[in-house]
């Protein structure tokens, strides 16, 4: 059952330990049997339980070693599992923003600082990370409109430009040095909805465009109205991180339109979503396609705020 992931540094715990997990169904071994096996270092059967499932309080790098040595893993697995341990236990730099994040959205962000791969489908918004301030403060506005207590929307309406700017600070990311490599389906919905005026709409699909011809980290492709007709996502807001080039450590979030999310670690749970992102992306438009669609998109946007 999908639950939300702790904020780092457990999230490099919890991927730690599905690392460790895979490890060791690969090599065909019961937890009972590593405890038989590994000897003091390794510890007791319960020892290898937290490892594995991220619940102690530290994470005993020493025992993880052994793990990797008695499961005989390859030497980028080592190096791999070395950066998580290493990973700063002091401020990152969302950090800062701590009075409008919560266990979710720092979940969310260190997965984010931590992928290789990052794949999203969006069927009704604009991801996330390829969204304009003018059209984040649109969607942001527009939910918080939605509250009937004039005292909760005006507690909505003061942080509005505080969550604006995490939400921009975010989308750095992608223009760095180690940048993760972006898959972004969108679907045709997200892009014809006029949100925050067809000048703010204007702005965010010459956005989407400059992006998906510009940036060589990015790959964005747009999902046809029908080709999800008679076989819809299984949600409207999948992301998909992959923290390593193996599939050990993936994870799902599944977005709730502005009420944080949900994760899901379990192979079983994220080979559903992923299978979902994979069937979409071969039903897009190619990338020029997509290209002369959001020009399109463009061009039949009327003059006019």
């Amino acid at each position: 059952m999908g639950q939300a992931r702790p904020s780092t540094p457990s999230t490099a715990a919890q991927l730690i330990g599905a690392q460790l997990r895979q490890l060791r169904a690969e090599r065909g071994l019961t937890l009972q049997q590593v405890a038989d096996l590994g000897g003091p270092a390794i510890g007791s059967l319960a020892s290898v339980q937290r490892c594995e499932r991220a619940t102690g309080k530290t994470v005993n790098e020493e025992r993880v070693r052994a793990l990797l040595r008695l499961y005989e893993a390859s030497a980028e697995t080592c190096r791999e599992v070395e950066t998580l341990l290493k990973q700063p236990q002091g401020e990152h730099w969302w950090t800062h923003y701590s009075d409008i994040t919560g266990g979710i959205m720092d979940g969310l962000l260190a997965l984010e600082a931590q992928s290789k791969v990052i794949k999203t489908c969006h069927h009704l918004l604009i991801p996330g990370l390829l969204q304009t301030a003018g059209y984040a403060r649109a969607v942001m506005e527009h939910f918080y409109n939605t509250y009937p207590d004039p005292e909760t929307r005006l507690k909505n309406q003061k942080i509005t430009e505080r969550r604006l700017e995490l939400r921009l600070r975010r989308q750095h990311l992608l223009d760095q040095q180690d940048a993760p490599e972006l898959t972004a389906v969108v679907h045709e919905t997200a892009v014809t909805s006029v949100r925050g005026g067809r000048n703010v709409m204007r702005e965010q699909l010459r956005h989407l465009h400059s992006v998906g011809e510009n940036k060589p980290n990015v790959h964005l492709r747009i999902l046809p109205a029908s080709a999800t007709r008679s076989m819809p996502p299984v949600h409207p807001a999948m992301t998909l991180f992959k923290p390593h080039d193996s599939a050990t450590g993936r994870t799902i979030y599944l977005e709730d339109m502005n009420r944080g999310g949900t994760f899901y670690s379990e192979p079983g749970e994220v080979e559903v979503y992923q299978r979902s992102i994979d069937e979409c992306w071969k039903q897009t438009l190619s990338k020029q396609e997509s290209l002369d669609f959001l020009m399109k998109c463009i061009r039949d946007l009327p003059a006019g705020p």
